[in-house]
Order: structure tokens, then C-alpha cells, then sequence
């Protein structure tokens, strides 16, 4: 069995932290939290805790180097810097809604689905870094090409 062992209740908590994200070394994680510090945490948990009103109208301080719309936008990646423009501020950033970005900004639905999933993420503390995309399999485009030719064939064009 485990050995008890007497730590400090930070320690713990960061251990704790640690045994529920682990993951096996063959296994290459898509998403992993990263939460440098304790006092991220708290923060973390501290705006877990307002209500859902709240955490929309919220808007985080700038850290870690981040202070513009635009250096926020080109950290998280996936060309999300091309539309840096669009904001006109950091509070802009943080409080424009879906629908606005859709609508009045023609954000495209990807991008705008992933700048609102890190918006989050920054309030809740975790640092800003870009996550890829994996590839997509080859195998697709060999059913797309025999849905095509099934297509013609059932239209005699094949």
C-alpha cells in the first residue's frame, strides 16, 4: 500500500493535483492542466465558485507577458492571430459574446469556438501555449473517393 506521510496541506494539495492528472508515458496527452502555482489554484477555485453571471462579465488582469489582444490571440496558436485586429481591446477580448464575434466581427466558427475555450482557461488560471491539431487519417479520403464513385455509378456518369 501507499506510505502516509505527513506534508503540508499545499503539498498535499499539489500532490493530489498531480495523481489525478497523471498519464501513462506511452500515451501522449492532447490537453494536460498546467497550474504553476498555488496561488493560481486558489484563483482557479475562487472563480469556480461565482456564479455563471459573474465569471461572463469577468475580466482577468494581463500576466505572464500577456497584456494586448493581440500577443493573447498569436500565444494560443491555430492562426487565431490573424483576427487580433478585430478586438479593440482587452476587455473587448473578454466580454464579447458568441453571437458578436459571429455577427459583427465574422470571426469563422473554429476559431471563435477555440478563442472562447481559452478566454476560459486564462480566467481560470492556466498558463497560454497553442495546441495543434492532430492529423487527420488517410483512410477519409479513401471512403470519400468510393462515396464519389458510388455516387456517379448510381447516376451512370461512372
Amino acid at each position: 500500500m501507499f506510505a502516509r506521510t505527513k506534508l503540508p496541506l499545499q503539498q498535499q494539495r499539489v500532490q493530489t493535483i498531480a495523481s489525478l492528472f497523471a498519464f501513462n508515458a506511452s500515451v501522449t496527452p492532447v490537453r494536460t492542466l498546467v497550474i504553476t502555482s498555488m496561488d493560481k489554484w486558489k484563483d482557479c477555485k475562487s472563480y469556480m465558485q461565482l456564479d455563471d453571471k459573474t465569471k461572463a462579465k469577468l475580466v482577468p488582469k494581463p500576466r505572464d507577458g500577456v497584456s494586448t489582444p493581440k500577443e493573447f490571440l498569436s500565444k494560443i496558436g491555430r492562426g487565431c492571430g490573424d483576427v487580433s485586429e478585430k478586438f479593440k481591446s482587452w476587455d473587448h477580448l473578454f466580454q464579447a459574446t458568441s453571437e458578436e464575434m459571429a455577427d459583427s466581427l465574422a470571426i469563422p466558427v473554429r476559431k471563435r469556438k477555440y478563442i472562447l475555450q481559452w478566454r476560459e482557461w486564462f480566467k481560470r488560471g492556466l498558463e497560454l501555449r497553442a495546441i495543434e491539431l492532430p492529423e487527420r487519417s488517410k483512410k477519409h479520403l479513401r471512403v470519400k473517393k468510393q462515396v464519389e464513385l458510388l455516387r456517379l455509378k448510381k447516376q451512370g456518369l461512372a
